[in-house]
């Protein structure tokens, strides 16, 4: 809902920033539209909050927001007061099969997995460097902060525990291997969707 309205028409289709399989810089609620035709519709079928997430194209798909289904005009009136932030991953087909079809990586499980590994590497490396330069601050020391990376900032916020990773998998092998990761980068999922197996 709200990134997909229905009935909808082909430019209201923001719920997929499909152009790089690591968009953790990309939020839903910037593509939330309040004016939904479906919000009043659930609300009649008792759905009061939810979680609006990224699609699953790409690895890591960006933030969700957390919504109460209430009318408003901005996404902002319906953030739901202290909500935790989600992180939508997705791992085997999707991935796959979007990035297959484009002739680019990933187009393998293995592919998937490499492009995650890549992006945990990059994020804890950039934790390190404002856990360092917090550290000087505290001691007093003059020195200049790292750069900003906003992808960055969104899977240190997972890293802190500050934001809680949704998983969408298929398989039972890709959960495991997904638990693996998130086991050497040092977070938890907090849901896998789907999850047929």
């Amino acid at each position: 809902l709200g990134v997909y309205a229905s009935p909808g028409v082909e430019g209201m289709e923001d719920g997929n920033e499909a152009t790089d399989p690591v968009t953790a810089d990309v939020w839903a609620e910037h593509s939330v539209w309040p004016q939904d035709p479906q919000f009043p519709l659930s609300l009649a079928g008792g759905v009061t909050s939810m979680q609006i997430l990224p699609g699953s194209a790409n690895l890591i798909g960006g933030r969700s927001v957390t919504v109460k289904n209430v009318p408003a005009r901005t996404v902002q009136a319906m953030k739901f007061p202290g909500a935790p932030y989600g992180l939508k991953m997705a791992c085997g087909e999707n991935p796959k099969r979007v990035y297959g079809e484009k002739g680019r990586a990933p187009s393998t499980r293995m592919g998937n997995i490499a492009g995650d590994r890549e992006a945990w590497a990059k994020a804890a490396d950039y934790k390190r460097q404002w856990d360092g330069y917090r550290d000087k601050v505290k001691k007093g020391e003059k020195t200049d902060p790292p750069g900003r990376d906003i992808e960055m900032e969104t899977l240190v916020g997972v890293l802190n525990g500050e934001i809680l990773v949704q998983n969408h998998c298929y398989r039972a092998d890709e959960m495991a291997v997904m638990i693996d990761v998130a086991k050497e980068f040092g977070y938890k999922i907090s849901a896998f969707h789907h999850a047929v197996e």
